[in-house]
């Protein structure tokens, strides 16, 4: 075991793990609680030390800073060729510092997918009682949700009588019940839990590197430490590449190397050290570790379209707005106000065919603190920025869409190139459609009638209308999956890590991240990450011993 004194790069470490953004933190957490093992954890930005991403309202000013990667996709075809910006942490906490902060952990549907995709022992009973010992919740019955554990849940939702309003419409519209969707069934609507601390943001990575976590002398977190590539002698990987303060230098571990650099830098990285489809690899003179096909393939992410409406009376306590510079001010200040609340403040989950084989949409029930920018969808209303409104954000919760990631070139430093491929096929935009009139049978119901003058798309808009409509105003909701997906190495070719997250083809490499999902969870991504990286280190500890 190396001791903590002393350069990084001249030392040897059991595991290296790369990427601290979800899972990388748990991963090294918990292999770090055995003591005879030294863990060293390399993240390409800093920490995160910017009190706006700690904002549980206006974590997004921190989008296109140092804390983000700024990724964008190429022209997308089904998005009238736009190419859609999907920002990505770089920074300790990884995503997880700058997205929403919804935890929703997928449904039953999900894992027991994952399991008959060839990943045996990843069933919806596993993820059940990893969950229960990962959380921290007073929320929901006790067979169904953890207490005690590393991530502390709350409620989250700004006080307004109109949160009730909004939940009640979902009922209403016969989609659920009011209650945690995170129970015996999914099917409901609720306000979000979300990892906020006495209205703080706070990621995983807080929770599982803890400064009493960071004393331990077998842990080591280096951030600023861009990874170029993985190291191999033969087809065992045995170390990393890394620039560190200016200089390209290598790092040995004596065990293992775990990838949980996300699902864009993943695949990168391993496409930049030789293990991907060999033709790629040739195009870019990059020698041949070991040719896996599936590297790169099967990304997949959740759109979402907003529902617009203009209300015909005035909201209560719906007139605030989260990031001004009063909002946030009062926040820094009292850690009250308009700046601890993010704007959407319930979701529900919906069934469209009623066969309950799991949801097709999440629809987020938002309110927002004027109609001012709205003034294209409602043309001619008069005064618009004096306005109340709300909207429904729609997303395809199962999209069978599938694109892929690629190197630009053999430079680290290019950006890979990000082809989702949103609504390549067909049965998602007719599924897109169906949820668009979902939401605007929620705008109908006795509970919002009275706020609703206007609504866009118009509830008498044709199909072709709201295609349209989606083929314009769709975006990604930031929850890219799948570019080394788990499965069977000897039955599926494309499966790049085996049930134990194992590289293909190659000895001393594994993946933890949310590249390793064959199909995007139904909700957000935050909660299953941290189950993949809770299970990568059980898995690695129960081989060690």
């Amino acid at each position: 075991m190396h001791k903590k004194e002393g350069s990084m790069m001249t030392q040897t470490y059991d595991y290296i793990i790369v990427g601290a953004g979800t899972s990388g933190p748990v991963v090294a957490s918990r292999l770090s609680e055995d003591p005879q093992v030294s863990v060293l954890l390399l993240e390409a930005g800093g920490e995160n030390t910017n009190d706006i991403s700690r904002t549980p309202g206006a974590f997004f000013k921190v989008w296109g800073t140092d804390y983000d990667w700024q990724y964008e996709t190429e022209p997308q075809k089904g998005l009238n060729n736009r190419k859609i910006y999907s920002p990505g942490g770089h920074v300790v906490g990884g995503s997880s510092a700058i997205n929403m902060g919804f935890w929703m952990r997928g449904t039953k549907e999900d894992y027991d997918f994952w399991e008959q995709q060839g990943a045996m022992g990843w069933n919806f009973e596993t993820a059940l009682e990893m969950f229960q010992k990962i959380e921290d919740t007073d929320l929901g019955p006790t067979r169904y949700r953890g207490k005690g554990g590393k991530v502390r849940l709350e409620y989250s939702a700004y006080p307004t009588e109109f949160t009730d309003t909004l939940l009640n419409a979902f009922k209403e519209a016969g989609f659920g019940d009011i209650g945690d969707f995170q129970a015996e069934t999914p099917y409901r609507a609720d306000i979000v839990q979300k990892d906020f601390i006495n209205q703080v943001r706070h990621t995983p990575a807080d929770s599982y590197l803890s400064k009493e976590i960071r004393k331990r002398p077998n842990l080591t977190v280096q951030t600023d430490t861009f990874v170029r590539k993985v190291i191999f002698k033969g087809n065992r990987a045995v170390g990393v590449e890394v620039e560190h303060q200016g200089k390209v230098q290598q790092i040995t571990a004596g065990a293992e190397i775990i990838l949980s650099a996300g699902t864009y830098n993943t695949a990168q990285i391993l496409k930049l050290s030789g293990v991907g489809p060999k033709e790629e690899l040739a195009k870019h003179g990059i020698p041949v570790v070991a040719d896996v096909p599936g590297v790169g393939e099967n990304l997949n992410d959740h759109l979402l379209v907003n529902v617009l409406i203009l209300s015909s009376i005035p909201i209560p306590d719906t007139h605030f707005n989260p990031v001004s510079d009063e909002s946030i001010a009062q926040w820094r200040k009292e850690r009250t106000g308009p700046a601890c609340y993010y704007p959407g403040p319930a979701a529900g989950l919906i069934s469209s065919d009623k066969t309950y084989t799991g949801p097709d949409f999440e629809i987020i029930l938002e309110y927002v603190h004027n109609a001012n920018g709205s003034e294209k969808e409602f043309a001619g209303v008069e005064n618009i920025a004096e306005r109340s409104g709300y909207s429904f954000t729609v997303i395809l919760t199962v999209p069978k869409s599938r694109g892929n990631v690629l190197l630009a070139s053999g430079d680290p430093h290019d950006k890979p190139l990000i082809n989702p491929n949103y609504l390549s096929n067909p049965d998602d935009m007719k599924k897109f459609i169906k949820g668009i009139r979902y939401a605007m049978q929620l705008t109908k119901t006795r509970a919002l009638l009275p706020y609703t003058e206007r609504v866009h798309p118009a509830p008498d808009a044709s199909d072709a209308d709201i295609e349209t409509f989606i083929h314009s105003e769709a975006s990604s909701v930031f929850h890219p999956v799948g570019t080394a997906r788990i499965g069977d190495l000897k039955k599926d070719p494309m499966a790049v890590v085996d049930s134990h997250l194992r590289v293909r083809g190659v000895e001393g490499l594994r993946v933890a991240d949310a590249s390793i999902m064959p199909q995007v969870t139904r909700g957000h991504t935050m909660a299953p990450v941290t189950y993949i990286g809770e299970m990568a280190a059980q898995i690695i500890r129960s081989e060690k011993h």
